[in-house]
Order: C-alpha cells, then sequence, then structure tokens
C-alpha cells in the first residue's frame, strides 16, 4: 500500500466521486481510477460501488478503512511537521534582546547547555537601554526573545517567568562582615554606593527598599555596566549592589559578599509575541530554565543544610552554568 493510494482514496471519499477528486488533485480521471482499482486488489476488497453514472458510495468495507486513512495521513503531517522543526533546531537562529538587568553575559551563562546540544543554531544577542525599548523591539519582531525582569510594560506580549533575581550587596575586599551574616538594611545609612547608570530598574528598586526602611542612599560613582560596578568595589571604598550570579564571581575575586534582610528581589524572565515561537527559540527558553531551576533546587537544598545564600549558590555554580552538559 502506498501513501499515494491513502491520499487518492480519502479524495474520492471527500469529493465523491471520481471526477472532481481528480480535479482537486490534478491527475487524470482514468488514472485516479486505476489508483483505486489498484488498492482494491492488493486490500482483496471493493472500496465503493458505482450508485449512478457518475456517483459513487462507500462499500462497508470503504466505510471501516476511512478513518484509518485519515489516522494514517495525520501520522504523516504529524512526521513532517517533526522533521521539520528537527531541521529548525539543526540550524537555525534566534534573535535574542537583553537589558543592563538582564545582561547578554548572565544569558550567555544560562544557555551552555543549549549551545551543546544545538551547537550550529545562530544566536544574535543585543542590549537595549531599558524595558521599553526591549519590549518595543520583541512587539515588532526585531527580537524573537526578550530578557526582562517583571513587570513587562504591555499587555501584548506574553511572559515566561524563569526565576528570582536577588540582588546581595557587594563590599569591598577586607571589608568587616557582620557576625550573623546578614546585615539590615537600616544599617547602610552611610553606605558608598555605586550604581549602573543604565540599569534604572534595578536602581529604582534599590533606592525604593533603602527608602522604606529609612535610608537615603549615598550614590558616589555612576558606572556604564556591572563590570565596572565590580572593579571599583573590589579597588576599595565603594560598595554595589549585584545580582547573586555575579555575586559568586565577586566572591570569587575577594570581594566580601553579604545578604541583607529584607532581600533585594524581583522575579525576572523571557518576554515574547503571542504567536508561536520558533522551535530554536522554544528550546532555549526550556534550557534557560532548565539551567536555573537546576540551580535554585541546589541552592535550597544547601540552605536546607545551613549554608548561606551565597555560600549555596557560590557551591553549585560551576556545576550548572559552566559544563557543555547534553
Amino acid at each position: 500500500m502506498e501513501l499515494r493510494q491513502i491520499e487518492y482514496f480519502l479524495a474520492v471519499v471527500e469529493h465523491e466521486g471520481l471526477n472532481r477528486a481528480a480535479q482537486h488533485l490534478y491527475v487524470s480521471q482514468p488514472a485516479l481510477s486505476q489508483a483505486i482499482q489498484a488498492l482494491e486488489r492488493e486490500l482483496g476488497v471493493e472500496l465503493f460501488q458505482r450508485v449512478a453514472r457518475r456517483s459513487l458510495a462507500l462499500t462497508p468495507a470503504g466505510t471501516l478503512l476511512v478513518p484509518k486513512a485519515r489516522a494514517i495521513l495525520d501520522d504523516v503531517v504529524a512526521a513532517r511537521d517533526a522533521l521539520s522543526s528537527a531541521r529548525d533546531l539543526e540550524a537555525g537562529s534566534v534573535s535574542i534582546g537583553t537589558m543592563p538587568e538582564m545582561s547578554s553575559d548572565a544569558v550567555a551563562s544560562w544557555i551552555t547547555s543549549f549551545r551543546s546540544r544545538y551547537p550550529d543554531v545562530r544566536l544574535n544577542i543585543s542590549e537595549v537601554a531599558g524595558v521599553r525599548d526591549l519590549c518595543g523591539e520583541v512587539t515588532t519582531g526585531r527580537y524573537e526573545l526578550g530578557f526582562t525582569t517583571r513587570p513587562v510594560p504591555t499587555k501584548s506580549l506574553e511572559f515566561v517567568e524563569l526565576g528570582v533575581q536577588r540582588l546581595l550587596l557587594v563590599m569591598p575586599p577586607g571589608s568587616p562582615a557582620p557576625s550573623s551574616g546578614t546585615l539590615p538594611l537600616d544599617a547602610l545609612s552611610d553606605l558608598p554606593l555605586t550604581i549602573c547608570s543604565l540599569a534604572q530598574r534595578e536602581n529604582d528598586r534599590v533606592a525604593t527598599a533603602l527608602r522604606n526602611v529609612g535610608v537615603e542612599p549615598r550614590l558616589i560613582a555612576s558606572m556604564p555596566n556591572r563590570h565596572a560596578q565590580l572593579t571599583l568595589v573590589l579597588g576599595g571604598g565603594v560598595h554595589a549592589f549585584l545580582p547573586l550570579r555575579m555575586a559568586v564571581q565577586a566572591r570569587r575575586l575577594g570581594a566580601v559578599v553579604i545578604e541583607t534582610d529584607p532581600l533585594v528581589s524581583v522575579p525576572f524572565g523571557v518576554a515574547h509575541r503571542r504567536d508561536a515561537l520558533s522551535p530554536a527559540a522554544q528550546e532555549l527558553v526550556r534550557h534557560c530554565k532548565a539551567t536555573l531551576d537546576t540551580w535554585y533546587a541546589a541552592i535550597a537544598d544547601a540552605q536546607t543544610d545551613g549554608a548561606s545564600l551565597i555560600d549555596a549558590a557560590d557551591a553549585a555554580y560551576d556545576d550548572v552554568h559552566l559544563p557543555m552538559n547534553p
């Protein structure tokens, strides 16, 4: 039995005759009739009976074949779609927009497993100044994915939450650490801070958290990015609030990292248009979430055993972010 014969059989059923079915299939009527007869001979049953000069009706055997034939074609279509998706994953591309609060190096650290599994997928990652610009570019289609913190300033986009960004206080090497391991926010009244000039959302969040406990932020340096912030902190005399991932890196470079009480945090994730994502984009988001979920689970387990947030994050960081896992 050939797939072409199944397609011809269903065409005759749906168009109630050879003539209209042949026109639909762009084949001659004799060729269609011969294909149906060949199928009947192969199956050993009659599938149609002639009830009028130009009309055919299904026999009981033909009636039984209809749902089976449709299932065969549905399976073929599904297989073709799956193979098409596989081709897109093997050699597709994904355009990604990030912002200062969700920097490109952070995204790069979350997709190592995706890069290992799909090395030929091209990733185009760009940073924009803020969330409104980012979401505008996603809406117009310039970026398929936009990594951002909440809230998303438009209801026309879908948002996939990936986790919660936690900001820790990073202090110069040699700074005295509190005996309790945490520092109340209201104890930071005279602490000199450096900010990332482009991360306005993050700056507002830190300033609001401090003002909520009666502390006016003492800002003494504005830097173009987080790496410049960290360089300044490592040089001494100034402090910064940095996300957990970068706080781990800072501590490895000698900085003192402190968890504040309360902790400054905000949900983050990926914004995209409501229409379907490409297979490559869907898979990239899945890998990002899997990486972060694994890290968060390892942190939670270590904290249950008594580890601090920064100790737990540091211990699990390399196993989750650095290896090129399949």
